[in-house]
């Protein structure tokens, strides 16, 4: 069921919300696709039963698995041009890469190949950029939400922006506890930016329809604050991120018992000590064939 925002502005909701944009001569274009062909193929219906028309773009907001997985089940049954942003394109394409970065860049633990992490692959037909872009007749701006992926981006339609995972809503935060990013710098940049967008409803990835993405910014950049506090505290002595990542999911509760919720983790650790290392807080030393971390 969609749910509508504007003359032409919807959403499908679920574990992952499916923007639907109406455009000219009934062409249709889906903001992500949801995690697999179930999730592709529900959003797909309600699109075409509610907004009228058929879908022909996919907007894919970053290269993750539950954003992605549905694109190959609408591209074979609508022909749609699949759109995505630099960089992460080449993870849409080779979707193997996600789970080879998560595991240091070697041959990921067949654990991790599982749907939350490996999607089928994606065709990308137009790889977009920040600015203004045009898409069935659909005026928008794509805005540069780098952090959560190298890439990522939301998208400005109307008023109502699709801001992907650049905030998570409480739930997931208090599941997660530590939500995954590539880069902590961008992240916090991309928060900056997110709040200046001005909208009259902004869509997360994951969560309801907000007026105000104020209380969820404040919430996400909290938790960064929080976190990157904990890390400088835990590196009084040298100890290697392992021991860091181990001391976060101990204090923040993040009980994980499987591959793919640790080898999450363990990239986002790095990500917070890369962000410390540099604004000067931490030190880094190669000592007895360890990597240290030392707070300034």
């Amino acid at each position: 069921m969609l749910v509508e925002l504007g003359p032409r502005t919807f959403v499908a909701p679920g574990g992952v919300n499916v923007g639907v944009l109406r455009g000219d001569d009934g062409r249709l274009v889906l903001i992500d696709a949801g995690l697999n062909e179930t999730s592709a193929k529900k959003a797909l219906k309600a699109a075409r039963d509610e907004a009228g028309g058929q879908v022909a773009a996919i907007v894919t907001t970053h290269a993750h698995a539950d954003h992605f997985g549905g694109n190959a089940a609408v591209v074979k049954r609508t022909g749609a041009k699949v759109y995505a942003p630099a960089f992460d394109e080449a993870f849409l394409r080779y979707p193997l890469l996600q789970p080879i970065a998560l595991y240091g860049g070697a041959d990921p633990l067949d654990t991790l190949r599982g749907n939350f992490l490996f999607a089928d692959p994606s065709p990308v037909d137009i790889v977009i950029e920040p600015g203004p872009l045009t898409i069935a007749g659909i005026e928008m701006e794509i805005i540069p939400l780098f952090g959560h992926s190298p890439g990522q981006i939301g998208v400005l339609v109307d008023d109502v922006f699709y801001c992907a995972d650049v905030v998570l809503p409480a739930s997931v935060l208090d599941k997660y506890r530590i939500p995954y990013l590539f880069s902590v710098t961008d992240h916090l940049a991309a928060l900056e930016r997110a709040q200046a967008v001005p909208c009259k409803a902004a869509v997360p990835g994951h969560g309801p329809v907000v007026d105000d993405l104020g209380s969820l910014i404040d919430l996400n950049r909290s938790l960064v604050e929080q976190v990157a506090e904990r890390v400088v505290a835990f590196a009084r002595e040298p100890v290697d991120a392992g021991q860091i990542l181990a001391d976060l999911l101990t204090h923040f509760g993040a009980n994980l018992t499987d591959a793919p919720g640790y080898y999450l983790l363990q990239p986002t650790a790095f990500a917070f000590v890369s962000h410390l290392h540099r604004q000067g807080r931490l030190r880094h030393e190669v000592r007895d064939g360890r990597s240290l971390w030392i707070a300034a």
